[in-house]
């Protein structure tokens, strides 16, 4: 396959039989950005340099998900104040940095042993906490609130914490913070960062005002937030047409989350949203080789997934899970979902892990070619 790509305003010309991607995101502007004098800097972009901006500098932080829950702690001791601005609030939890069983089987048992058990323990831990949330929402709510509520009541009355702390959705409908330690919530008790609650109106040439009127004074500006799903996803700036027709996202159908409908030789990596990321990026390596391999033995040129021998599927917007406005936003331009296996699914990892490692590779709805250009 050919595959057409810019490159620094450069054509390229790049052929291979196969490609893998590592999907990408790509960051929303704010109003008035251009007015503002100081440094504005996306997470993903950040340098050396921008650890010496941020000494001693009003450090405005936009967002309240896992990239600013993590940024503040790390920043608030170099900088004059941290105020985090966030349109809507975040469940967060402080996790204990010690952990007693993970301790004792690093300590007696052999290191690859214990590396599995810690593993699997936080695995399951994981997915079993996640399920609390979905069937008992009321209860996770009031625990979850209960825990952050006991981090910050020193400087903070019931008022402001709900305020600051109460998301308008239940725990999981989208993702879950984790402070390591509950370092999130140190600077907030030692006074060196706040939280400011609300919708950001506009940049200014000193810093952001709110649509309530409230101006947040900034020398430098972190946008850990404002996340927008390319609309060619999963190729992010690559041109790609196929057999002469352009690629239209919304027009394929995702097949195990990690292939495309239509397109062929080609699988990508998207995370899981409901637990570690990562966890499903080894899980896409796993089926991907797989599949290679198969391709190999039995001497197969290409591989294509399509619809038809499993019936009528049904195709429903992709969300991952979650009711993130990022999702939202992108619903109409991004690769759909089926309402049933192989095109939907890739958001259970101990489901997915048992059907990849015992599963074999189904010709239900893929669709192979050989070498020869026989279909097997």
């Amino acid at each position: 396959e050919q595959l057409r790509s810019e490159v620094q305003l450069q054509c390229s010309l790049w052929c291979s039989r196969l490609l893998f991607l590592c999907r990408t995101r790509t960051e929303q502007p704010f109003p008035g950005q251009e007015d503002f004098p100081g440094t504005i800097v996306h997470p993903q972009k950040w340098t050396a340099e921008h650890d010496k901006l941020v000494v001693g500098a009003k450090v405005a932080l936009i967002g309240s998900g896992a990239t600013a829950v993590t940024i503040l702690p790390n920043i608030s001791d170099s900088a004059s104040h941290v105020p985090l601005i966030q349109r809507t609030p975040t469940y967060i939890a402080g996790k204990p940095e010690i952990d007693p069983f993970s301790q004792f089987c690093n300590t007696w048992l052999p290191q690859g042993l214990a590396v599995k058990i810690n593993r699997w323990k936080a695995v399951i831990l994981g997915a079993l906490f996640y399920q609390f949330c979905v069937r008992y929402p009321e209860r996770a709510k009031k625990m979850i609130k209960k825990g952050m509520y006991k981090e910050v009541q020193s400087v903070m009355n019931e008022e402001e914490f709900d305020k600051h702390f109460t998301p308008p959705y239940n725990p999981w409908e989208q993702r879950f913070c984790l402070a390591p330690g509950g370092d999130f919530f140190a600077p907030i008790r030692e006074k060196k960062a706040s939280i400011v609650t609300g919708h950001i109106q506009t940049f200014t040439d000193k810093g952001i005002k709110m649509k309530s009127g409230e101006h947040i004074d900034a020398d430098m500006i972190i946008s850990a937030t404002g996340l927008t799903m390319q609309q060619n996803f999963p190729f992010s700036t690559i041109k790609v047409s196929i057999d002469g027709k352009p690629y239209k996202a919304a027009d394929h159908l995702l097949y195990n989350a990690m292939m495309v409908s239509d397109v062929p030789n080609f699988a990508f990596i998207v995370g899981y949203t409901n637990a570690s990321w990562t966890l499903k990026a080894d899980i896409s390596a796993i089926y991907f080789t797989k599949l290679l391999n198969h391709m190999r033995n039995n001497k197969i040129a290409k591989v294509v997934p399509k619809e038809g021998s499993e019936g009528e599927v049904k195709r429903e917007n992709f969300s991952g899970g979650l009711t993130s406005g990022y999702f939202a936003r992108s619903g109409a331009v991004m690769p759909k979902q089926g309402d049933k296996f192989p095109w939907k699914g890739g958001v259970n990892y101990i489901l997915d892990l048992i059907q990849v490692t015992f599963g074999g590779i189904t010709e239900d709805c893929l669709h192979f070619e050989a070498d020869q250009k026989k279909n097997l």
